[in-house]
């Protein structure tokens, strides 16, 4: 344990908590010299071995979310929290991950997705207020609230978009491409106890709203698809993953590091950036996934350390990197600000030290 993290742990069972009938929380605050949240909460997962070949529905033995303070500029670690899933909302097969995926702050409640759940913590103590699990989730990798006060969840191993209550009953469903969900897949199987389901069609990642309509990142298509009106609009910079939007903007993080600025009313990319041409040396930048943008064009951005199978896989994208021929390693798994303007990174927290070897999302903490 470093000096002066707390580490709280979550190991609760149980099918359902109730949730607080009413919760009161203040405005976030912000830093006025940057523009930054004063808090940061990080949601990811800490591996069973240290190494970087490991299966990720197989290789991760704790989901880890870390409070992050920024009130003073350099981000610090001051708090953490470990959660283990009930063995019975997860695969019986030895070793299915449990990890933390990409979630929300809704009314200032955490919201973390987990495998096969939805998860409500109470942000300040990080004790477990609501637990939402259908058998229809498998490898969740985010949820949302829409305009509706309902939940958005995206499931990504059933290449699938649920809609369920702040209760938990599913209230609409959409496949995330052409076919119908329960073409490829079985509506009496509990997908729960499923380990995996891949090979995924077109892996949805992270779903948004823009004007009342629903906007998952796909990552085999290469774009944001409305599930609503079959729209799509190509983010040809890479397989896009989170997203955030504010009016008709939004910002896009692509696994090979690139970040995308989308139009949404235009239903266009209006600019995009390489993160890879600021980064230093041959190493390999990480997996980018999660995103917080700040004024200015800057933005916090999750990279997760690529694991060598993954390079002898062929991702095209490690393979063609110039200067970096075979391989040269990658940096550790940690969260950095990124100033457009100026191509460069102002800081860098490496998360490994403190328990997360995959980051997802970065989300402001309201206070």
């Amino acid at each position: 344990m470093h000096p002066g993290l707390n580490s709280r742990a979550a190991h609760i069972g149980g099918a359902r908590i109730d949730a607080r009938i009413e919760l009161a929380y203040g405005i976030g605050m912000q830093n006025s010299d940057t523009g930054s949240p004063d808090t940061l909460i990080l949601s990811g997962g800490k591996q069973r071995v240290h190494k970087y070949d490991l299966d990720e529905w197989t290789g991760y033995s704790t989901a880890v979310a870390l409070r992050v303070d920024l009130a003073n500029g350099a981000p610090k670690v001051v708090d953490r929290l470990d959660y283990l899933s009930p063995p019975e909302l997860i695969s019986d097969e030895p070793d299915a991950s449990i990890t933390f995926k990409s979630g929300a702050m809704i009314d200032d409640g955490l919201w973390l997705t987990t495998q096969t759940e939805v998860l409500h913590f109470d942000p300040v103590s990080f004790e477990l207020q609501q637990r939402i699990s259908l058998p229809v989730f498998n490898d969740v990798h985010h949820v949302m609230r829409s305009s509706r006060n309902t939940l958005v969840v995206t499931a990504t191993g059933l290449d699938a978009i649920f809609e369920v209550s702040m209760d938990g009953e599913l209230v609409n469903e959409w496949s995330t491409y052409e076919k119908d969900i329960w073409c490829r897949f079985d509506k009496a199987t509990d997908y729960r106890k499923v380990l995996t389901t891949k090979p995924h069609s077109v892996h949805p990642n992270f779903c948004l709203e823009h004007n009342g309509n629903y906007w998952v990142t796909r990552l085999q298509p290469q774009d944001a698809y409305c599930v609503q009106t079959g729209q799509t609009i190509p983010l040809p910079a890479g397989k896009p993953h989170d997203g955030n939007v504010d009016g008709d903007i939004g910002h896009y993080t692509h696994v090979n590091g690139h970040i995308s600025r989308v139009d949404f009313a235009a239903g266009k990319v209006l600019q995009s950036w390489d993160l890879n041409e600021a980064s230093d040396g041959v190493k390999h930048i990480g997996w980018c996934r999660g995103i917080h943008a700040l004024p200015d064009d800057r933005f916090i951005v999750g990279f997760t350390r690529i694991r060598p199978s993954k390079y002898r896989l062929g991702v095209e994208w490690l393979k063609n990197r110039v200067g970096a021929p075979g391989w040269p390693g990658c940096h550790p798994t940690r969260i950095a600000l990124f100033n457009a303007r100026e191509a460069r990174f102002e800081w860098e927290l490496d998360l490994e030290e403190h328990g997360i070897n995959a980051v997802f999302s970065i989300l402001p903490r309201q206070a």
